[in-house]
């Protein structure tokens, strides 16, 4: 009955006291920002309900934290943040199981325990952080506030490593800055372990022995890291004793082993080194060190190698080639003098005797003159007949003499005209070689052109305007047969009564000129009486031959119009 007395008493005064007769201790004390209206834990003394759930509620203690940490109930879900990866290692585990209170106004909120956190899920590894340098083991408030584990001290880095070695820790953070967090990990990914080679740029030669500073200025982070150069000027300018003159690429000629010995690459230059300009001395050519402005033709470095005298100017590439001065490979075709046909096989000294190159004829004659089977007797341009592809076919392009070969003319043998192959007294005109074909046995002359064309002997086209006898008029019209009945030709009398004289209704009174009253285009007759009979008559204008003559135009007779007695009658 007493127990159950002390046991009744003790619990109406637990409710009447609000629960404070369970308090064990001051709540935390630790000013923070305001959640719920509070800003630390003391200032809800005496209202444990806030966080103490009683035994018979729906919702325990944590559910009571959540409601005024809500940045930790949403960090729950998450395993990349804090609390998601300790729930994670820790699936039972509680807010009270690391954040224990009633300990007094100062003491520490965030107690770990035994409760294990995975620290590289927060992206830093304490792999190599398990010893202090003194062997004690690191205890979390080493790095982080002891009030609120979740801050870190960027400060405990450099207070811990100055202890090793404080001339390397003063040095690197000058170089890279204090926040040790921007590039380490807690695996050493960025520091001793760093292997270069697996980057892009791999450190070889003097390259690595280069402190990372001296490339890697003012670097904070792993990006300002990867984004320094990796070309050579970008580092090295300031030693180009080259002045720029070989561009920016130091790497086509020099190697991190050193910037001696320098193998240039000569194909990256304007000037290849072929064949035995390959074994030259750099000095060879670059006299005096200076690399730019060097000539790159023959003659400037070649000069005192020339054996012709300059003869044959100073591009010496027109004969030679950097295998050497011998064999000479002489392209003709870029000379006056093409090479073509059986002149190709020629060797040189067939043309140039005595080693004379600059003053060799280029006409055929100089060098076929004792070739000439013609005796000299077609001139010296033997190409008007021959090629250089030999002395046979002969091809004579005939219009290029007086004698123009046309109609059957072109094909004829040559022999055909040049008899005896006598081909420069070969008579040019058409008797000489057609005597034999004329029908007209000369009767027309030896003017065979007059009538006939090289087309062929018909037809036959005469010209009668060369001849003495023009055709004008009605002649035009006549058949040749007409005048030339008896196939005679030459000798006809041009007189118009040769033709005319029957009938000859003048009897022959006016002679033999008929051109003087008659004309080739009309018969009627134009005759002009001359003073008028004699003188005595009176105007007889409108007489007409036959008023007054009868047959004999030679007399007349007045009396047919005239009475003997009245000669001034008449009508």
């Amino acid at each position: 009955m007493a127990a159950a007395l002390t046991a009744l008493i003790v619990t109406g005064f637990a409710f009447a006291s609000g629960g404070m007769i369970f308090n064990p201790g001051p709540l935390n004390g630790q000013s923070g920002p305001a959640l719920g209206g509070v800003n630390s834990h003391a200032e809800i003394a005496g209202r444990c309900n806030q966080c103490h759930a009683p035994f018979w509620g729906d919702t325990g203690m944590a559910e009571r934290c959540e409601t005024c940490h809500t940045d930790v109930a949403a960090q729950w879900t998450n395993p990349a943040r804090m609390h998601g990866a300790l729930r994670l290692s820790n699936p039972d585990a509680t807010c009270r199981n690391c954040h224990p209170d009633h300990r007094g106004l100062n003491a520490p909120m965030t107690d770990m325990g035994a409760f294990h956190f995975s620290h590289e899920s927060q992206g830093y590894s304490l792999k190599a952080h398990q010893f202090k340098s003194d062997r004690t083991p690191f205890a979390c408030t080493d790095c982080h506030t002891r009030i609120d584990l979740s801050k870190f001290d960027v400060t405990a880095c450099k207070t811990c490593h100055a202890q090793i070695d404080n001339s390397f820790t003063s040095t690197h953070t000058l170089t890279f800055g204090v926040d040790c967090l921007a590039c380490h990990d807690g695996l050493d990914t960025y520091g001793n372990n760093f292997d270069h080679n697996k980057f892009i740029f791999p450190l070889t030669g003097l390259h690595a022995q280069v402190a990372c500073s001296n490339c890697h200025i003012g670097a904070r982070s792993p990006e300002d890291l990867q984004a320094t150069a990796q070309d050579c000027f970008s580092c090295h300018s300031g030693q180009d004793t080259h002045q720029g003159r070989l561009g920016s690429d130091c790497g086509s000629c020099h190697t991190p082993a050193g910037w001696s010995p320098a193998p240039f690459d000569h194909n990256l230059a304007t000037f290849k080194l072929e064949g035995k300009h390959v074994g030259v001395d750099c000095s060879g050519c670059h006299v005096n060190h200076i690399l730019q402005g060097t000539p790159s033709d023959c003659f400037s470095c070649h000069q005192k190698d020339d054996k012709h005298n300059n003869q044959f100017g100073v591009d010496c590439a027109l004969c030679h080639t950097t295998a050497g001065w011998l064999p000479v490979s002489v392209n003709h075709d870029l000379f006056a003098f093409k090479l073509t046909g059986k002149h190709i096989r020629v060797e040189c000294s067939g043309c140039h005797v005595t080693g004379d190159f600059t003053s060799t004829p280029s006409d055929c004659f100089s060098c076929h003159q004792r070739d000439d089977k013609h005796n000299n007797q077609f001139g010296v341009n033997c190409a008007l007949c021959h090629t250089t592809a030999g002395w046979l076919p002969v091809n004579i392009n005939h219009d290029l003499f007086t004698f123009k070969l046309t109609g059957r003319h072109a094909s004829v043998a040559c022999t055909g005209c040049h008899v005896n192959g006598d081909f420069k007294s070969t008579p040019r005109d058409c008797f000489s070689c057609h005597q034999q074909n004329d029908n007209h046995n000369g009767r027309f002359g030896r003017n065979c052109a007059a009538c006939h064309s090289t087309s062929g002997w018909l037809p036959a086209t005469f010209d009668h305007n060369l001849s003495r006898f023009p055709l004008t008029g009605a002649h035009l019209g006549l058949n040749c047969t007409q005048c030339h009945g008896s196939g005679n030709f030459q000798g006809l009398s041009t007189v118009c009564a040769a033709c005319h004289a029957e009938p000859a209704i003048h009897a022959g009174v006016f002679g033999t000129d008929c051109a003087q009253c008659h004309n080739t285009s009309n018969w009627n007759a134009s005759f002009s009486h001359p003073g008028g009979c004699g003188g005595n008559c009176i105007n007889h204008e409108h007489a007409t031959c036959q008023d007054c003559h009868t047959v004999n135009y030679s007399s007349a007779t007045c009396t047919k119009c005239h009475d003997s007695n009245n000669p001034g009658g008449g009508d």
